[in-house]
């Protein structure tokens, strides 16, 4: 009986492969973010009081020969018509000889996420919120207090 129970559930699609849930969860994650773009270049081009600390998270085609991208925050941000700079903010694992630090510039279209701080609340990190509950102990629960209550903040009142 417990076997046609589990085949049933299994059927019914109640059961999910907790790595495919995780993986869509931080797909939707990555829209919001890139949906939410305009809130972010809004505040890096015209800062309220007590913002700064801007920063994106873009993927990068992996330099390693393999096929793929290897995702990084950037700090530092400059903004061109055609481009972005900015400083990697990480060591990077499969971009070749870039090191934490590096200046690499890209496309608005490579952005995954973005971050900034306005005042004591961490705006942004759509995709470290998704990501919270698989870091380090130690380092979700120095995160955690940190994150505003949403992740984009309200809008200006002009």
């Amino acid at each position: 009986m417990a076997l046609v129970g589990l085949a049933l559930v299994a059927c019914s699609g109640q059961v999910d492969d907790p790595e495919a849930a995780y993986q869509r969860e931080l797909a939707a994650a990555k829209d919001a973010a890139r949906g939410s773009l305009p809130v972010f270049w809004e505040r890096f081009t015209q800062p309220e009081e007590g913002d700064y600390d801007f920063s994106l998270k873009a993927a990068f085609p992996r330099r390693d020969g393999q096929p793929g991208v290897e995702e990084a925050w950037v700090e530092n941000v400059a903004r061109a018509p055609d481009r972005i700079v900015g400083e990697l903010s990480v060591q990077p694992r499969f971009l070749g000889d870039l090191k934490e630090h590096a200046i690499i510039d890209f496309q608005e279209s490579q952005i995954v996420d973005w971050a900034f701080m306005g005042g004591d609340q961490l705006f942004g990190h759509y995709t470290t919120r998704v990501m919270l509950p698989q870091m380090d102990a130690v380092q979700a629960e120095w995160l955690r207090p940190l994150l505003s209550e949403t992740p984009a903040p309200e809008k200006r009142v002009d």
